[in-house]
């Protein structure tokens, strides 16, 4: 797959069609805009599996690798840096941080085929973009449940 197949692959997956209908049959245009986005983000964080070993193994090689196993295990070092990076600049309000740490920490998760805590910090920085700063820390609580239940897939698929 050349680059610009797996570009056009990573746009549909990451930003759908704008006349999709919601579960109500209502066309999204149809309803204010200001849920409109985190209700999609919400809904396919519910669903996202907590790690997709495919896209992992794609950035990293194989389970018998050595730059699998040293990936790993520097991503598990690092996501409770990451994570608390991300409180810590909410906390202080600091938005403009907060943003760059939920971004900093979306790359890894996507790296590391973390989709529930990639798309975490997706909703995060989408929501620090636009203003609404009280449901980046809302989201932002997630975020620690999500990296344990990351922790423990990890560690359970390098124990094969």
């Amino acid at each position: 797959m050349g680059l610009n197949a797996k570009s056009a692959a990573w746009t549909l997956r990451f930003f759908p069609a704008r006349h999709a209908t919601t579960s109500a049959g209502v066309n999204d245009q149809d309803i204010s805009g200001a849920d409109q986005g985190p209700r999609r983000y919400r809904a396919r964080i519910a669903t996202a599996p907590v790690l997709d070993r495919n896209r992992l193994q794609e950035s990293t090689g194989t389970l018998q690798s050595w730059r699998f196993h040293d990936f790993v295990t520097t991503f598990q070092l690092m996501l409770p840096h990451r994570v608390e990076k991300v409180h810590r600049a909410l906390s202080v309000g600091d938005w403009e941080d907060a943003r760059l740490a939920a971004q900093s920490l979306s790359w890894s998760a996507s790296m590391g085929g973390a989709c529930q805590l990639q798309l975490m910090a997706d909703l995060i920085d989408a929501d620090l973009q636009s203003g609404r700063n009280a449901r980046a820390r809302e989201t932002a609580c997630l975020l620690q449940g999500a990296a344990t239940e990351l922790a423990t897939a990890l560690a359970l698929l390098t124990a094969d």
